[in-house]
């Protein structure tokens, strides 16, 4: 039979056992505000019954319980819904990090507006198209020579702007490597991490090695595994041994690059004017990612691409404006109006100084000949489209291309947000629940050691009430 300390060590276990319940409820609310924190809960089991029964069991009415107590602190968390999250979060960040690119290009254009590149093509013209009616007049040379030059003066600061915002999204030098901008900044951000999340897998690692569960530091990399995966698609997978998690990553990979190796980093390197991604220390030799030719796949996504993808059509904005430019130049110099000279490329676009320190010089007689360009197709194999309508047709795309983005942001983050949503609403702190839970475990710790008030009642009875009489 059990011993008479035997009811008081069932409801001890009884008490610590609502105490320890108590003390992880309390942890939860603490933490309902905190990103990434994982609800957790006690695992309760019954401790074993008295007494295991063998030949030489004494005769009892069956196996007396012993209490309870918390086997162990379990993390609420369903991995599959975690891979869901990673994933619309690369696919999220694809088209957010386009946005603001996108926006200041479209904002250098300054379009529609009455002293817009447009409306100075227009006045380009316009003025030559004077100068038809009176060749000979100096003051509508002069006028001529004035509106070449601001046209293209602002050309030239369209142009050099749209410099500005390619190089923020990647700085290319004469080395084979970005040297700066947010592809950059990125890219360090991601080594960082890499960091982080070796140094805490080092730490879970240890933790349960010795038979404990690290729920807190497995949350913090889950975390950072989240903002890694922003900048490409991530997998993920961790060992297990018999059944039982160990801490360790056996897959990391980001573009299906192995990340797991202590000592991984990752660098941009360019080729011409396309940029790689690096992994394993950048070796030539070493796996990469194009950027550049893969920036268009929407299918991979991550911040990475997505940054790439908003320089390149920046990078044809600029191309296209130096279309027109030379265009312009070379189709007037035909004429026999060397009016232009430069291009924007190499920053050198320009009415030619000789005609804006004389505009008297302006061949007057074939002003309509340069007004009748206006109308001329700028080459009816590749652009069939006069200068006016395909300057219209770049703002056009600029603009469509900027709202694009935003609009594919907004649909993925209304994705990520309910992908989200599903995960909190398994993983999350539901403080009604929390609270419902903590006057739980408060009747139980007074129960058991209501218990505990009988026993030494009984106790006490047995041992002071009938030894006096």
């Amino acid at each position: 039979m059990p011993g008479t300390w035997f009811g008081l060590e069932t409801a001890r276990r009884g008490m610590k056992l609502n105490q320890y319940a108590l003390e992880i409820t309390g942890h939860n609310l603490a933490n309902a505000s905190t990103t990434g924190y994982s609800r957790q809960e006690a695992v309760i089991n019954p401790t074993d019954p008295f007494t295991n029964p063998s030949i030489d069991s004494s005769v009892t009415p069956g196996q007396f319980g012993t209490g309870v107590e918390v086997s162990s602190i379990r993390r609420v968390k369903d991995e599959y819904l975690d891979n869901n999250v990673r994933r619309s979060t690369t696919d999220s960040a694809y088209w957010d990090d386009q946005i603001s690119v996108l926006q200041r290009a479209e904002a250098s254009f300054a379009e529609p507006a009455s002293d817009g590149i447009g409306e100075r093509i227009t006045s380009f013209f316009k003025a030559w198209m004077d100068l038809n009616n009176t060749p000979q007049d100096p003051g509508v040379k002069a006028a001529v020579a004035q509106a070449g030059d601001s046209l293209a003066t602002l050309m030239t600061y369209t142009y050099n702007q749209l410099g500005d915002v390619q190089n923020s999204v990647a700085v290319i030098d004469s080395t084979p490597a970005v040297t700066g901008g947010m592809l950059k900044d990125q890219v360090d951000e991601a080594n960082n991490l890499l960091v982080q999340i070796r140094d805490l897998t080092d730490s879970i690692k240890k933790v349960y090695a010795v038979g404990q569960q690290p729920n807190d530091l497995l949350d913090k990399r889950d975390q950072l595994l989240e903002e890694l995966s922003k900048f490409g698609p991530l997998d993920v997978a961790f060992e297990t041994v018999n059944g039982k998690p160990t801490g360790e990553l056996t897959k990391l990979t980001l573009f299906g690059k192995d990340l797991s190796q202590t000592g991984t980093k990752l660098d941009l390197v360019t080729y011409g004017t396309k940029i790689s991604l690096k992994v394993n220390g950048g070796t030539d030799n070493g796996p990469e990612v194009n950027l550049t030719d893969n920036c268009l796949d929407t299918n991979q996504g991550g911040s990475l691409l997505g940054l790439e993808r908003a320089r390149q059509d920046v990078i044809d904005y600029k191309e296209k404006l130096n279309d027109i430019a030379i265009k312009m130049k070379s189709m007037i110099a035909d004429i026999g109006i060397n009016f232009f000279k430069g291009d924007l490329s190499k920053g050198g676009f320009k009415v030619n100084p000789g005609i804006i320190q004389n505009p008297a010089s302006i061949n007057g007689t074939l002003a309509g000949s340069v007004a009748d360009l206006r109308d001329s197709q700028i080459d009816p194999a590749d652009k069939p489209y006069t200068f006016e309508q395909y300057y219209s047709l770049l703002v056009t795309q600029v603009g469509g291309n900027a709202k694009g983005a935003s609009d594919m942001a907004d649909n993925q983050t209304a994705i990520k947000t309910q992908i989200t949503a599903l995960r909190d609403s398994v993983s999350g702190v539901s403080t009604d629940e929390e609270l419902t839970k903590m006057i739980q475990f408060q009747y139980g710790f007074q129960a058991s050691a209501r218990v505990i008030n009988v026993l030494d009642e009984m106790l006490d009875l047995l041992i002071n009430g009938l030894v006096g009489r």
